[in-house]
């Protein structure tokens, strides 16, 4: 993998955008500590623009900046990181098995929900796992053994269902609104990026 000044300065540019819109109120917290925000959404822009090793170093950089400016610190830095791998895995399946074409709106829609499906289907059972045997023993100060029945009292829901729809409807943001914002961009300025608009290939040499 190459980053050049290319990939640092997009990286940085998207981390900053995604500090800021972490520390601004545009949220709905849940419960036990999850935020449904668009916190993810620059770094998963960097997708489309730098390809998926790009996204990557740009994830790295999202870890280190949530840790220090994110009220939920390290904890909260690595849910939100690993949350949004997932949702990259999901978008380099649909690349790789349908194609990645701007120009055409039925299959960018296609493209946009077999990334959605994958992802969701990576990043809920890892977010449910997460959430039990790390995340809420340690923000809620609980026991694991009382997690899931703290967390049932307060929802009034299953477990699964309290963990995984938030991510299901955080994944649903993270990558259409992802595509919305990067489709007009990248369509006028095709150039910004590593990947070719029209086959979803990544130029040669470009990681």
């Amino acid at each position: 993998m190459k980053i050049g000044p290319k990939e640092i300065a997009i990286s940085g540019v998207m981390l900053g955008l995604a500090l800021l819109l972490d520390v601004a109120p545009i949220d709905f917290p849940t419960v036990w500590g999850m935020k449904i925000d668009v916190v993810a959404v620059p770094i998963v822009i960097v997708y489309f623009i730098l390809s998926f090793w790009g996204s990557l170093f740009a994830l790295g950089l999202l870890f280190i900046g949530l840790s220090v400016v994110s009220s939920a610190s390290w904890l909260g830095a690595m849910m939100k990181v690993t949350a949004t791998f997932a949702v990259i895995l999901g978008l380099e399946f649909a690349r790789r098995a349908v194609g990645l074409d701007f120009r055409n709106p039925r299959r960018l829609l296609f493209f946009g929900a077999v990334a959605y499906i994958v992802g969701v289907a990576i990043r809920v059972p890892l977010m449910l796992l997460l959430n039990y045997y790390v995340a809420l023993p340690i923000w809620l100060g609980l026991p694991r053994e009382q997690v899931v029945r703290a967390v049932e009292n307060w929802t009034h829901v299953p477990f699964w269902v309290a963990i995984g729809l938030p991510n299901a409807v955080q994944s649903a943001i993270d990558v259409f609104l992802s595509l919305t914002v990067a489709v007009p961009v990248l369509k006028r300025l095709p150039h910004l990026g590593t990947v070719d608009v029209s086959t979803g290939d990544i130029e040669e040499n470009a990681f």
